[in-house]
């Protein structure tokens, strides 16, 4: 297999990037180490932005479609990785999958309908429901010494009235892969109620060698609208290059119409972007190589945090680059803990509040990043743990 450098430092300053130029912004201070959003701090696979600079250097940037080459692309991917059958037909381009979940929703459910999400959860979850005038009923995982598991026994109370769940399979920010039997017990409540099932699978790529992720379609088709991207796998969110698989055709027609509504239309760099990061070898296995490192990381955060920072408990991810990090012995208290990260640590974490009243006294960690940043960001979390250890004596 050829060998990509994830070691290498990438300057992200002055790129309009998010995680690094909006420090300031969102946090108070320039002189932090970010470890929030959820991009990689790694370069984008040769192969994708060869691509584009091949369809740049074409110099015509007219109105583009979802054709054939993109769809059978996405195909492809699906039948390799996970051996999961896909139509074209099946597909829709979308501008994002918030925006998919968004539209889905204004498609499939009327206002007031009780939409179920899984929390602590991606915090678009609450606004594609509440915004979008329908009601949020939160089915709240269970936290066990095993790690997270699903409240089936509220789960079925809440899919009695429930006309739609959404599913986050890989799960941000705990780093969950349901397993067969979770999955078919979904379904088979989905069934009796008849609940729609509409999954976000973006981390569905980014899976650790325990685990294996089993695409919702599978179990389901006709009640699914699974919804996914290369955006956190090839490490190109910047290009809203995402897709939504509908099998139904009445579902596929409703959200086709919402979709034109508000006037969604392929960005013509994203569809460039499918084929490059589906089709390419190379790319392949440069997301291959990467697994592997993300898990070296993962692994290696885990043991320094318990290793060195013993009153913080750490989930241990099956996938995603996302460490869920519990700091209630340390700092249960949410604007104290805010200030002791900005000012002690200095270091940028995702606080955990937005993610549900469940995620409160937790902070996540993005360890997708060369390992030299990762120890710095944790060699300042541990200075500053060890000074508020000394403190308190």
């Amino acid at each position: 297999m050829r060998r990509f450098d994830f070691s290498e430092t990438v300057d992200r300053k002055d790129t309009s990037s998010v995680k690094w130029d909006a420090l300031k912004a969102f946090y108070g201070s320039d002189d932090l180490v970010p470890m929030w959003v959820a991009d990689m701090d790694f370069r984008t696979p040769d192969a994708i932005s060869e691509a584009l600079a091949r369809r740049a250097a074409t110099g015509q940037f007219g109105y583009s479609f979802f054709g054939e080459r993109e769809k059978q692309a996405i195909i492809s991917w699906f039948d390799r990785r996970f051996n999961t059958s896909v139509s074209q037909e099946d597909l829709l381009y979308a501008s994002g999958v918030v925006t998919a979940l968004s539209h889905t929703i204004l498609a499939l459910t009327d206002e007031q309908d009780e939409i179920i999400i899984q929390t602590p959860v991606y915090p678009p979850f609450f606004q594609v429901v509440s915004d979008n005038g329908r009601t949020l009923v939160e089915n709240e995982l269970l936290l066990t010494k095993d790690g997270y598991v699903i409240d089936f026994s509220s789960l079925e109370e809440q899919m009695r009235t429930a006309k739609l769940i959404l599913l986050c399979s890989p799960h941000n920010p705990v780093g969950r892969v349901w397993r067969k039997e979770e999955l078919e017990r979904i379904y088979r409540l989905a069934e009796t109620y008849d609940v729609l099932v509409v999954s976000d699978e973006i981390h569905a790529d980014l899976v650790f060698s325990e685990s294996t992720h089993l695409p919702s379609i599978d179990f389901g088709r006709e009640r699914t609208i699974l919804i996914s991207a290369p955006s956190k796998s090839f490490n190109i969110p910047g290009l809203y290059a995402s897709f939504m698989i509908a099998p139904n055709v009445e579902h596929r027609k409703k959200i086709k119409a919402v979709q034109q509504r508000h006037f969604v239309h392929p960005n013509t760099f994203a569809l460039v972007a499918f084929e490059a990061a589906y089709q390419s070898e190379d790319s392949e296995a440069w997301l291959d190589s990467l697994i592997n490192y993300l898990e070296e990381n993962r692994n290696h955060a885990v043991r320094r945090i318990r290793d060195e920072m013993p009153m913080l408990e750490v989930q241990v991810p099956e996938a995603t680059y996302l460490l869920w990090i519990d700091f209630t012995a340390l700092l249960p208290d949410i604007e104290e803990r805010k200030l002791w990260l900005r000012d002690e640590a200095q270091v940028a974490l995702t606080h955990g509040e937005p993610f549900g009243k469940t995620g409160e006294s937790f902070e996540r960690l993005n360890f997708g990043c060369p390992r030299q940043q990762l120890d710095l960001a944790l060699d300042r979390l541990g200075l500053a743990y060890q000074k508020q250890i000394r403190d308190r004596i």
